[in-house]
This record gives C-alpha cells, structure tokens and sequence, in this order.
C-alpha cells in the first residue's frame, strides 16, 4: 500500500494522541483543508516536541537552518491551505523562501524532515524544523 504524504507527517511529527484525528482530516478530500486549517491554529500542541531539531520566529536567519537547508537541497513537498503553494514540489531553499512570505501555515516535507511555518499572528510567527522519521 501506497502511503501518503500526509500519512506519513502524522506518523512522524505529531503527537501519538493527536495523530488519528489530523490523518483523517488531512485524507479525506473534504476535510483536508480543515485540517490544515486547524493544523495552522494549534501547530504547536499538535508536533511531537521530541522531533524538533530547530525553531522559532526567526528560523531563517539561524545559522544551523542555513546549513540544514544547504545540506538539503532536493525538492520537497509543500501542504498548504494556501492553493498557490500546496501540492507543489520544489527545492527546499524555494519552498522555504514561499513558505515564510505567504500568511498561512505550511509543511514542507521532505526526506527525513518536515519544516513547519505556523499561521502568520500578530507578533510573528512559529517555524519548526522536524526532523528523524520514524522506520
């Protein structure tokens, strides 16, 4: 069986109890964008603390995200309740660079990752940067 993207985010970085209730909602076609709806209020209560490698709202200018991204330059794919970005798959830099201009949230998620950019908030917003899947 084939798995998802999104089925497979869930079973990577987010939290056991939260899990089933977001994989539904992000596969079923007409909850998905619910899902990601509610996925960008409550990103933080939603990921697995054990998986965050890097965060905060000035993600981008850190330099072990600048090095992560260098050492990481394939594509990945981006969920998004924002159209113009979800289902694309693009380079990291690319992604990520669309990923922190659009307000919404997003995953970016590629091999052995998943970069997260919360819903843009008065007073900034939250990036995290998830990394070890799970075998």
């Amino acid at each position: 069986m084939s798995e998802t993207a999104e089925a497979r985010f869930a079973a990577n970085y987010i939290r056991k109890e939260k899990r089933d209730r977001l994989l539904y909602e992000l596969t079923n076609p007409r909850k998905r964008y619910r899902g990601l709806d509610r996925f960008c209020h409550h990103a933080g209560e939603l990921i697995d603390p054990a998986r965050i490698a890097l965060q905060g709202d000035d993600l981008q200018r850190q330099e072990a995200f600048r090095r992560f991204m260098a050492a990481h330059p394939g594509a990945c794919l981006a969920l998004s309740p924002d159209p113009a970005l979800d289902g694309q798959r693009l380079p990291l830099a690319e992604a990520a660079a669309l990923a922190f201009c659009i307000t919404d949230a997003s995953i970016l998620l590629g091999e052995g990752y998943a970069l997260v950019t919360g819903e843009a908030v008065k007073g900034g917003r939250e990036h995290y940067l998830l990394t070890g899947e799970k075998r």
